[in-house]
């Protein structure tokens, strides 16, 4: 064998070698590739559910329980192009068709008080979540501009809604523990966030706001008062100068 052909079928393996390489690393890739989206799309899927299910009943409408099943679905079609056999997500998917194609979107969301600061950080990262998938949703083509910005603005009023529940429920109860000083002070960090937000559509809630911190005002000086010691002092000595006052009238008849 001449050492031209021995070059060449060594050149040749060497070829095949870089090959099957390329070919290998390029599987793996694609692999990787796929299971990346179905794991992003498997999230936004539990995502979505989530929303449908958990979301306050105060904020969950006809219209967006109908905008998330289509979510949804869309969601789940994509997913099972990636993982054919993935057969809970086949089972989903019929789920939805079947709520969608029959008008079945009776909401069972209850409605809940925001009584605290994480009752309240929890619903705000619903919504914020909301956001999130609405707007992955346009880049999808699901929803289109317009419609984009009037539940982005929806969203929005929610969030300050469940933020100005949060101070007043705060307030309320520390005036019920007769404690108007921290009234004051939740007050005071409802009008700041009302000011942050700079939205005229605040402005309704921003006076009321405002009013309240001034009753609360009053209040903490009130309480301020009756509990200062110097006040106590200074009220017992001018009941004492009264009491002098009168037993020197006393004397003063009586020596008469």
């Amino acid at each position: 064998m001449s050492p031209l052909v021995i070059g060449a079928l060594v050149a040749g393996g060497v070829l095949i070698l870089i090959s099957i390489g390329f070919i290998s690393h390029s599987l793996e890739r694609a692999r990787l590739e796929r299971a990346r989206q179905t794991a992003e799309l498997s999230a936004r899927v539990r995502y979505c559910s989530a929303l449908g299910e958990e979301l306050p009943g105060q904020f969950m409408t006809v219209e967006l329980k109908s905008l998330l099943l289509t979510i949804e679905e869309h969601l789940l079609t994509q997913l099972l192009k990636l993982d054919r056999k993935n057969t809970k997500a086949e089972n989903q998917l019929a789920m939805v068709r079947q709520q969608l194609s029959t008008g079945d979107l009776s909401i069972g969301n209850t409605p809940i008080a925001i009584t605290s600061e994480i009752q309240a950080r929890d619903v705000r990262l619903q919504l914020e979540n909301l956001h999130k998938l609405l707007s992955q949703a346009h880049k999808d083509g699901l929803l289109d501009s317009a419609g984009l910005q009037q539940w982005i603005a929806g969203i929005r009023q929610h969030i300050v809604a469940t933020t100005i529940e949060m101070f007043q429920a705060l307030a309320n109860d520390a005036l019920q523990q007769g404690k108007p000083r921290v009234a004051k002070l939740q007050y005071e960090r409802a009008v700041a966030y009302l000011q942050k937000q700079n939205d005229p559509a605040c402005a309704e809630v921003l006076t009321q706001m405002r009013r309240k911190l001034n009753e609360a005002e009053q209040a903490t000086i009130r309480t301020e008062q009756i509990a200062d010691p110097s006040n106590s002092e200074l009220l017992a000595g001018m009941d004492a100068l009264e009491e002098d006052d009168e037993a020197w009238k006393k004397r003063s008849v009586y020596d008469d």
